[in-house]
């Protein structure tokens, strides 16, 4: 018997594909069937649109028990050719059913014949290898119909895939009295994110939430509670108005959510976004500015915003009265103060602070809506505190530090009085009961049980209140001073105690605005309205009616000030102080005029702090302190001619910053006419008078003079930048005239020491040049081309930055 002869691997692979192509077709006409049957059910789901859920449901349920029935038939009757079939399929395509190369075993060998045995071999091996070529199934016409049907059923599907889903969906719940479910979810992010309703669409997969979201499901159509499942938690619905039902959860985690009602109606993957802790800087330490206010820059940001940022303050040493309780936040308002990437500086008072005058370590702390903090590194400093012209202000502040440095219980509060003498069920009082002794209600000495802070502020306030006569305070004063003490004698708790302390602080303000003057009010009174509107960002036109306010206050003052010099009162400045003409003040509302028109607020509180600092060095009689704002009065005809310098020149000023015309014109020959009249006026005549030509002073006028004809010549001839360089000149030599004339000359005699040496002279700040005219004009281009490269976006970063500083730094 021959054995089978082993196939090449070529023939090896045509039988390998013919049993695969045979397994494909023949499987396909077993998944024909059932398929389909689903592709017809599908493709008959619009015809379903009315039909009562129950009985689509009950259909496709039948379709699925037939269809599954279909393919286990199918399944069993399956059975695809195995390599031997194939081999045969092979030698019948190839002719070779006889000599059967690859299936043949009945051939025996010949004995005592090698060579025809020899020959034999090679030919079945010759023929077996020739079998290189798969064989195709056999396909029939029905087959092609099947297909095409199928295919037809199939795109009906693709043109109306919710009606295939409805038709081919088997669900228990209209079995169970559903009618058509209308499912809506919804998440409400938390409050401190300020998000609005995010609505969960069934077409979404995956969903971001911020933890803590709530989720909520509304259910329309179900006879039953539908559950709703989510990473953390799940809630059965409960009914709601109507026929509805509805349920809520909370999102802590990631996770699926999914909604049931006999079985899975609604599916998504969520991820749950934490909240991030805020981000915060200080590009510089907390200081204390000039006007004994805490000087705050930082820069901080958070993921849904701010909401709450305060400088926290600690003393250094802590107060006996504050142990445990030495921890104080004082508010930063963050709305408007914000800048670019979140940078704010802000300026905090707190002069009616606790720790005023100790040693303390303070950060700025910001808070996020979710409660969560950032904190600074502490900076040590010394709190500033008020300075008190009035003895009883300053007693009352001091009797306020006592309370507010207190935070230690009473001993021993009353109980209340509804429940003192009530009687109990068995006849007994509370007081029998408790032990407590004899409950007494002397008013005559209230402060029973009081910390030891609270009782020395009554001790003091109590004295303070019987020797009030002699500060003489009014009758409304000693009243509200009566009333404080009455408050503060019937307090049981801390808290109260503490509520007396705004009102002693409100009273020692009175009495300190009371001594001031009525111009210190009047000053004090614009200066706050000017200071409100440009932190308010008012228009320029309210802007330039308060700053005339303030000038005419500040007029007032000053003319105040000249009569206490008149008269003696005061005092006299030393002859170091500070020279401080009506000009500078003058200048200095000028350009904080210009500023706060122009939009730079803070510039403008620069200058609005900076006038501040030369009103408090006025003192009656000092230079400053003339009748007028203008500089009239006692500085004589070289003040008064250096005020109507200022005046023409920015009036040339103003001159040139509007076009040519024939009004200009006539502008600038009126103001030649007036600046030739101011020389003539000074009496720094052409023919000079030979005898005084050594006095420097008359030297330094007959300069002025001949700068302000030339000023003059200079604005007949149009030549505008001629004639403010002549103006500038002019005002500097009648500086230089001042200061060489008598009064100028008193505090400058040369002093010698016991040795008869020659000290050196004092400067006296009137050597120093201010800049006028064109040399203000060439500041303000300079700062604003300035500030016009800073905001340009296309400049380099590091070069803005640098810009940025300079402006700072101004």
């Amino acid at each position: 018997m021959l054995a089978p002869t082993t196939p090449p691997p070529s023939t090896r692979r045509a039988i390998a594909r013919t049993m695969r192509a045979d397994a494909l077709v023949k499987g396909l006409r077993t998944l024909w069937p059932p398929l389909c049957l689903l592709a017809t059910m599908g493709a008959a789901g619009s015809l379903t649109e009315g039909l009562p859920a129950a009985l689509v449901s009950a259909g496709a349920g039948l379709a699925w028990l037939l269809s599954a029935y279909l393919f286990w038939r199918g399944w069993q009757l399956f059975h695809p050719m195995n390599e031997q079939e194939a081999g045969r399929a092979l030698e019948e395509a190839a002719g070779l059913q006889e000599l059967r190369p690859l299936t043949g075993g009945e051939d025996r060998r010949i004995s005592g014949d090698d060579a025809l045995w020899s020959w034999h071999q090679r030919r079945l091996i010759e023929a077996a290898a020739a079998l290189s070529k798969p064989v195709k199934p056999k396909l029939y016409w029905q087959d092609a119909a099947k297909a095409l049907a199928l295919i037809a059923a199939l795109g009906l599907c693709w043109l109306n895939p919710m009606a295939t889903a409805r038709a081919l969906t088997f669900d228990l719940s209209p079995l169970m009295g559903d009618s058509d479910l209308v499912v809506e979810v919804w998440a409400e992010p938390p409050g401190y994110t300020g998000l609005p309703l995010i609505r969960l669409d069934r077409s979404q997969s995956e969903i971001a939430l911020p933890v803590g979201s709530k989720v909520t499901a509304r259910v329309d159509g179900a006879r039953g509670a539908p559950v709703l499942r989510g990473p953390s938690q799940s809630a059965r619905l409960s009914p709601a108005q109507g026929a509805a039902w509805q349920g809520q959860i909370e999102i802590t985690r990631s996770g699926t959510l999914k909604l049931d009602r006999l079985g899975t109606r609604a599916q998504w993957h969520l991820t749950a976004i934490a909240d991030q802790k805020p981000q915060l800087t200080l590009p510089n330490p907390i200081q204390i500015d000039p006007k004994g206010r805490l000087d705050v820059a930082f820069q901080a940001s958070d993921d849904y915003g701010l909401t709450a940022a305060f400088v926290r303050i600690r003393p250094v040493k802590v107060p006996e009265g504050l142990a445990g309780h030495s921890v104080f936040d004082t508010p930063i308002l963050l709305e408007g103060t914000a800048g670019e990437n979140g940078a704010r500086r802000v300026f905090v008072e707190v002069a009616d602070h606790a720790l005023a005058g100790l040693q303390v370590e303070a950060q700025v702390v910001v808070r996020d809506g979710l409660g969560q903090e950032a904190a600074s590194e502490p900076t040590k400093l010394t709190m500033p505190e008020q300075t008190w012209q009035s003895s009883l202000a300053a007693a009352l502040q001091e009797v306020r530090l006592m309370i507010l440095r207190e935070a230690r219980p009473y001993q021993r509060p009353l109980p209340r009085f509804a429940t003192l003498f009530e009687p109990l069920e068995d006849g007994a009082a509370v007081s029998d009961v408790l032990n407590l002794g004899p409950i007494k209600l002397d008013l005559t000495d209230p402060q029973s049980g009081a910390p030891p802070g609270i009782a020395n502020a009554t001790r003091h306030l109590r004295a303070i209140a019987e020797t009030m006569v002699q500060f003489g305070l009014s009758d409304l004063g000693q009243l509200s001073l009566h009333y404080a003490l009455e408050r503060l004698s019937i307090a049981r708790d801390v808290s109260d105690a503490h509520s007396v302390a705004p009102l002693l602080w409100q009273m020692a303000m009175q009495i300190e605005a009371s001594n001031q003057t009525p111009a210190q009010q009047k000053v004090a009174a614009a200066r706050e309205a000017l200071k409100q509107a440009l932190e308010q960002g008012a228009p320029p036109e309210q802007i330039q009616q308060l700053t005339q306010e303030l000038r005419e206050a500040v007029g007032e003052r000053l003319q105040e000030l000249a009569q206490q010099g008149a008269s003696g009162e005061g005092g006299e400045q030393g002859p170091s102080g500070p020279q401080i003409s009506a000009g500078d003040l003058e200048d200095r509302l000028r350009e904080l005029e210009e500023s706060g028109s122009s939009g730079s607020r803070e510039d403008a509180l620069s200058q609005l702090d900076q006038l501040d600092e030369l009103l408090e060095n006025l003192q009656p009689g000092a230079p400053g302190a003339s009748g007028q704002a203008d500089g009239q009065g006692q500085g004589g005809p070289i003040d008064d001619a250096m005020r109507q310098q200022r005046a023409l020149s920015d009036q040339t000023e103003k001159l040139g910053e509007t076009p040519p015309s024939d009004q200009s014109r006539n502008s600038a020959e009126d103001l030649a006419n007036q600046q030739e009249g101011l020389a003539d006026a000074l009496g720094g005549g052409r023919q000079s008078d030979p005898s005084q030509e050594q006095n420097p002073e008359e030297q330094n006028k007959r300069q002025a003079a001949d700068a302000m004809r030339e000023a003059a010549e200079a604005l007949r001839e149009g030549d505008l930048g001629r004639a403010q360089d002549a103006q500038a000149r002019a005002l500097q030599a009648l500086r230089q005239a001042a200061a060489s004339g008598p009064q100028g000359q008193a505090g400058n005699e040369s002093e010698t020491d016991p040795l008869g040496r020659t000290l050196p002279k004092q400067d006296d700040g009137k050597a120093t040049k201010v800049p006028d005219g064109v040399e203000k004009r060439r500041a303000r281009d300079v700062r604003d081309e300035l500030r016009r490269r800073q905001a340009d976006p296309q400049r380099d970063k590091n070069e803005r930055d640098y810009i940025d500083r300079l402006l700072q730094e101004r």
